[in-house]
């Protein structure tokens, strides 16, 4: 039973973790550090801090639902970190600041839905909080001001221009 919870708590921690990476390539950050910057952002080692400090406490809240037998919190936990790296396929994959900012805003309501979830949780709740937090007050307004400063070019309009 313990070891059938480590994996169940691991394997998707860990998963997203490595596949979240993969959508990264050399060209995609190639292509970000061009980018106009906002006054507020990281430098890179700060979102490399800031992945190493969130993929444990999420793995923390993921084990403490196995634990729990709380398939709730545990699905929305999987979700959570399956949609904080489809954010990466937003912005990098598809080299878009609008997809990006947008990404952002709708992974707050996975996000919230499982600050409700571990509500009962104090550990969680304690865990996911400062995430909740950054999310809020970091990521959202970061990610509108790299849109904003950075608008994503219409291929279709621009290919249109130099056809008449």
């Amino acid at each position: 039973m313990r070891r059938r919870q480590w994996v169940m708590s691991l394997v998707p921690t860990l998963a997203a973790a490595v596949l979240g990476n993969v959508f990264i390539s050399r060209e995609s950050l190639t292509w970000f550090k061009g980018l106009q910057r906002p006054a507020m952002q990281l430098p890179m080692a700060g979102f490399y801090a800031l992945g190493a400090i969130n993929y444990p406490l999420m793995g923390l809240i993921v084990h403490r639902a196995v634990v729990a037998q709380d398939r709730r919190t545990y699905r929305l936990a999987v979700i959570v970190l399956g949609c904080a790296e489809l954010w990466n396929v937003l912005l990098f994959g598809r080299r878009n600041t609008r997809a990006g900012f947008l990404g952002i805003v709708a992974f707050t309501l996975p996000l919230g839905l499982l600050q409700a979830a571990v509500a009962s949780d104090r550990t969680s709740t304690i865990a996911l909080a400062p995430y909740t937090a950054w999310v809020v007050g970091y990521d959202i307004p970061w990610a509108y001001q790299l849109w904003r400063l950075n608008p994503p070019t219409d291929r279709r309009r621009s290919a249109g221009k130099g056809a008449a």
